[in-house]
């Protein structure tokens, strides 16, 4: 399966699956998430109970803050190799749509980077090669897909930073009048961006909203918000390596044309360790519970509905402080069932309840799944859980951008 880039005008929930409402997400997660802003909090695990096995190894993202630099120089390749190279070089892997899409792709291309970060190196190679970019849903792996259908990302101003790397799609402004009201009219202005992480970063969480940190026009009227905008320091659940995000701008009443200098911020969470759990025969394992990073997890259920198959699971605090609980509550999204022939299934979000020291969680797997997707039984589940978490700040600047 896979899914087009988050529609440029669009906050799009999409982004993650959760089912909860924004306001209750808030007060649920938004204490919790002041505390894991700050320093790393590594914890262990303990020795899983029979009937669960913890899969070999850890995962170690390294040094998320600083991209990957790719160095590469080929002459009159094909697009197939020129992209293999980059993937081997960046240590991820990429899908393509149609799976012939090199046989439609073979006009031969010249590359040379060197010591170039990893969008950067992307950005020109798909911009050479005419293709776009997918992110997957059916995947634990954020995984980038590479098409062919006209939709140009490589046209927009972007900015490379660290990991990052952000288009400009637009500002937008309007007035709008309810005709219950006429006197009244609401006046929106804002910049809306998309942020592309590397898929070998694994982000957890984003600002909501980006936050302006100086916006003026060429008249030196400025544009930033007379008030801070408080969705600024909240954060969605993210499951993808590409996020839209929007800064909230005001317009003034001479404006200038153009806008010399636009630089914003935005705060992300990413998993820089995990480890993997496998939980044998779920369906009979109601009430087993396992420490996990120093949290109790108990699987209340697994069951299957008309439409999906869904866990439940209950997240207790145990002897953790209140710091390491607020650190440890995260539950990841990397969360699959496998049945007897291998297929596997993803779960698509979670919805998030409970409180105090203890946390409910409600995993989504399946629902309308595409033709020959569907799974059997499940002989196992299998959950990457996130064992150190880490801020991910980003701040990037625009330059000489038109007023609208």
């Amino acid at each position: 399966m896979q899914s087009t880039l988050p529609r440029p005008w669009t906050m799009n929930l999409g982004q993650t699956t959760m089912s909860v409402r924004k306001e209750t997400m808030r007060l649920a997660i938004l204490s919790f998430i002041l505390l894991l802003i700050g320093t790393p909090c590594p914890l262990c695990f303990a020795q899983p109970k029979e009937g669960a096995a913890k899969e070999a190894g850890s995962r170690d993202a390294g040094d998320i803050t600083k991209p990957t630099l790719i160095t590469l120089k080929l002459n009159d390749v094909s697009p197939q190799q020129v992209f293999e190279e980059v993937a081997k070089d960046a240590g991820t892997e990429f899908s393509l749509m149609p799976k012939t899409l090199w046989t439609q792709t073979a006009t031969p291309m010249t590359v040379s980077y060197e010591n170039q970060p990893f969008w950067q190196v992307m950005r020109d190679a798909c911009a050479k090669a005419d293709l776009s970019l997918k992110h997957a849903t059916d995947t634990a792996e954020p995984r980038i897909i590479l098409a062919k259908d006209k939709q140009d990302w490589t046209q927009y101003p972007a900015v490379a930073t660290g990991p990052f790397l952000v288009n400009l799609i637009g500002l937008h402004r309007a007035s709008t009048v309810d005709m219950r009201k006429p006197g009244e009219v609401n006046r929106t202005f804002y910049a809306k961006f998309t942020v592309f992480c590397e898929p070998r970063v694994r982000l957890l969480r984003g600002s909501l909203t980006a936050k302006v940190e100086t916006a003026a026009d060429d008249k030196g009227n400025s544009i930033a918000p007379k008030q801070a905008d408080p969705d600024a320091e909240t954060m969605n659940f993210i499951t993808s390596w590409v996020y839209n995000i929007e800064a909230k701008l005001d317009y003034p009443k001479e404006a200038g044309t153009k806008i010399p200098s636009l630089r914003c911020s935005a705060k992300f969470l990413a998993q820089t360790q995990s480890e993997t759990i496998t939980i044998a025969d779920p369906l009979a394992r109601k009430g087993d519970t396992e420490t996990v990073a120093g949290r109790k997890i108990t699987l209340k259920e697994l069951k299957h509905t008309p439409e999906e198959w869904e866990a439940t699971f209950i997240l207790s605090r145990g002897s953790l402080t209140p710091d390491q609980w607020s650190a440890a509550l995260f539950p990841g999204h990397s969360m699959k069932l496998v049945d007897a022939d291998g297929r596997s299934v993803i779960a698509k979000g979670f919805g998030l309840g409970g409180k105090g020291d203890e946390s409910t969680f409600i995993f989504k797997f399946e629902k309308d799944p595409p033709k020959g997707t569907r799974i059997g039984k499940p002989v196992k589940l299998v959950w990457e859980i996130p064992t150190q978490i880490k801020s991910l700040p980003l701040e990037f600047e625009f330059k000489d951008v038109t007023m609208p």
